[in-house]
């Protein structure tokens, strides 16, 4: 909690600030633009006092690296998803089980690798997995919004140092 905003409104300012354009693409158009990993993306850019590109750098990698595996994992081992949740007891949904666990693994080492380790990327690959959405484009237009919203960001603070 910071000193000033010790109900939060100026960061819950900072945060509508950050999502609302995104949602607002997203109802407009139809596309996955904001997904609820970026609720917790946003958080991160709005309160974390590292230093802004390793920040954005972890938000964009993190996020790409959850969304590719996620995605991949789940066209390797189910194929195309029309699910939303997990089908119990079918092969199919022994196979999204697969998924996730092959998904959640990729995702660790890649972003290790590249060290970006950014929590709210597990929320993406469980999202993807699960087959929410599930359409190819929906990668791109997904890393878009990431990119989006990392931008509105840099927006943001440089108004505030004005």
């Amino acid at each position: 909690m910071r000193t000033g905003d010790r109900y939060g409104v100026r960061l819950a300012a900072r945060l509508t600030y950050l999502l609302a354009p995104l949602a607002a693409l997203g109802w407009l158009f139809g596309l996955p633009l904001l997904l609820p990993s970026l609720g917790p993306s946003a958080y991160v850019l709005a309160t974390d006092g590292r230093e802004w590109r390793a920040l954005a750098r972890e938000v964009v990698l993190g996020q790409t690296v959850g969304v590719v595996v996620a995605f991949a994992a789940v066209r390797a081992f189910v194929g195309p998803l029309a699910a939303v949740t997990l089908l119990p007891h079918t092969t199919l949904g022994l196979h999204q089980v697969v998924a996730v666990v092959v998904a959640v693994v990729a995702a660790t080492v890649g972003m290790s690798v590249l060290d970006a380790r950014h929590a709210p990327a597990y929320a993406t690959v469980l999202i993807f997995t699960l087959g929410i959405p599930d359409r190819a484009v929906d990668v791109l237009v997904f890393v878009a919004g990431v990119l989006a919203l990392v931008a509105l960001d840099s927006l943001r603070r440089r108004w505030a140092r004005r």
